[in-house]
């Protein structure tokens, strides 16, 4: 059985951290590039339309708070100029094999969509990351449960954070929708991640928070994301 979708999920509830991905976080100062106004289309991400995100590939939309920004697509690169890497890689602090398995499982996840609920360095932020994973090479994993469960059996093999804590697989209905989920807590702060399998990918929910209301926040987000989108002609 091939361990590399958990090693993708354990990535980003482990070592994502709550700077997209950083050890550190953005410094405060550095100005966030917002989905701008409609005068501005190239650099809105494929998808977004003000507050949400709409992937009618995978059928699904989601819509975050209206105080909540969602970078444009230059953000990356507009933070590599000032010398911060957010991007997905694997940390030098796993070991060598771990790290050659996540390399290879980070090619195949796609990060669909990233909304934040206050600008990047803003203390006590939330973080809600949307990720798509094919299960092409893992047809083991049939539902979302299947997922967690073999996320959670690599956890032993893997070479965590000694401060890590990790909730048993769970599953929640919110609106019309069932999820698996995970909790994980460490110093750094707590993830949750919602797990759906659709059309044989795995849609990934993951949100990074310290406070309890960006939590009910979230689990409101998730009640009212939509499935079942259809391609337009």
């Amino acid at each position: 059985m091939t361990g590399r979708s958990c090693f993708t999920a354990l990535f980003l509830l482990v070592f994502a951290s709550s700077a997209f991905g950083q050890d550190r976080p953005i410094p405060p100062g550095v100005p966030i590039k917002e989905v701008p106004p409609a005068e501005k289309p190239e650099s809105v991400p494929a998808g977004v339309a003000g507050r949400t995100y709409t992937n009618p590939e995978l059928g699904f939309r989601i819509t975050f708070p209206d105080e909540w920004l969602i970078p444009g697509d230059d953000f990356e690169d507009y933070l590599k100029s000032q010398g911060i890497d957010i991007g997905l890689k694997a940390p030098e602090s796993i070991g060598r094999i771990d790290k050659i398995q996540l390399e290879r499982a980070l090619e195949r996840v796609r990060v669909l969509v990233t909304a934040y609920r206050a600008v990047p360095g803003s203390s006590d932020n939330a973080i809600v990351r949307v990720a798509a994973e094919d299960l092409s090479t893992v047809p083991q994993v049939k539902d979302a449960v299947d997922y967690v469960d073999l996320m959670r059996s690599q956890f032993a093999a893997a070479k965590l954070p000694p401060d890590l804590k990790y909730s048993e697989t769970q599953a929640e209905q919110l609106g019309r929708n069932q999820f698996a989920f995970i909790d994980t807590e460490n110093n750094a702060g707590k993830k949750r991640m919602y797990v759906t399998v659709r059309r044989g990918v795995a849609l990934l929910f993951t949100l990074s928070y310290s406070k309890p209301a960006d939590l009910v926040t979230f689990r409101r987000i998730m009640s009212e994301t939509e499935f079942g989108i259809r391609p337009q002609n």
